[in-house]
């Protein structure tokens, strides 16, 4: 079975003729009718009845039918994506925790894309996804923060996948507050004095610590959020007594575009010698293109102005 035969029924079965059928595929009356035992032999079905006025589509016809249409109807469409531009769309695709540097990154690459065509796409999720994105190939590049703590078993997945860690900069967590929390004007803040406060966490989908963008596990703490997006984690932290903890959140002193907003407050958080390892995940075996490589200079510079360097 082809598309062209498919076409052979679509048209006869329009103008209920083999002759006129015919008349528009620009093809003879008996190279259609033969083709059309043809395919009807090789299904084991007969797709019209035929008499004296024409034919007319069999019940098995009218099921062929409905489906044949729909399959040369895509074909069309992608032949027309495809055979009818000057060329292809740039393409690029990142996934990544819930980090503002990394989408604020993504924005940057978007804004300075000078092309007639492309199609890029970001998505921010758990850890886990972000992995098996980068692994399946739905996307060419995962943005991860990973506790130092982590940073070996995360290491050992990536390897499973053959994937790889290439660490940007390692960062000081900081805790986020609205700036008329009880604890905005410490210099620093325990991990003992955020206890009394609600902490705000991301869900992962995998209920396993290493797999947490937040430097601190949720479990070890009495009062949790959980939430799945950077704006409703950011409307706790704003609007109450809520924590947050991370190198980076959109709004805080800590986000170089909003610092001056004075909304929330990034504070060092005390007693974690450990930093957090920042960095990108990729296919060992394949080179990155030219956007990520565009991406990837956005993401270090990004980060580096956090760092203060």
């Amino acid at each position: 079975m082809t598309l062209q035969s498919m076409k052979y029924i679509i048209e006869t079965a329009n103008h209920q003729s083999f002759s006129e059928a015919a008349k528009v595929l620009f093809i003879s009356q008996s190279t259609l009718s033969t083709a059309i035992k043809e395919m009807e032999k090789n299904l084991g079905i007969i797709l019209f009845y035929r008499n004296n006025r024409g034919v007319t589509l069999t019940a098995d016809g009218e099921d062929f039918l409905k489906y044949a249409k729909e399959i040369v109807y895509q074909s069309e469409q992608l032949e027309q994506r495809y055979r009818y531009r000057k060329y292809l769309p740039m393409r690029f695709s990142v996934s990544t925790q819930r980090l503002p540097f990394a989408v604020r990154s993504f924005t940057q690459l978007m804004n300075t894309l000078d092309l007639e065509s492309y199609d890029i796409a970001i998505r921010e999720c758990p850890t886990y996804s972000v992995i098996q994105d980068v692994a399946n190939r739905r996307s060419e590049l995962g943005i991860l923060s990973i506790h130092h703590t982590h940073l070996r078993s995360i290491k050992k997945v990536l390897a499973s996948c053959k994937l790889c860690f290439n660490e940007i900069h390692q960062l000081k967590p900081y805790v986020f507050i609205n700036a008329s929390h009880p604890l905005a004007s410490k210099k620093s803040i325990s991990v003992e004095a955020l206890e009394p406060y609600p902490f705000v966490t991301y869900d992962q989908e995998i209920d396993i610590s290493h797999f947490t963008e937040e430097m601190l596990f949720y479990k070890l703490l009495n009062r949790n959020i959980h939430v799945s997006d950077r704006c409703t984690k950011i409307a706790l932290v704003r609007n109450g007594t809520c924590f947050s903890i991370g190198p980076d959140l959109t709004n805080s002193n800590a986000d170089i575009f909003h610092k001056g907003l004075g909304e929330i407050v990034a504070i060092p958080l005390k007693d974690f010698p450990h930093p957090l390892h920042l960095g990108y995940i990729s296919l060992l075996s394949e080179p990155l293109s030219l956007l990520s490589k565009e991406y990837l200079k956005y993401l270090e510079a990004d980060i580096k102005a956090i760092a203060g360097l």
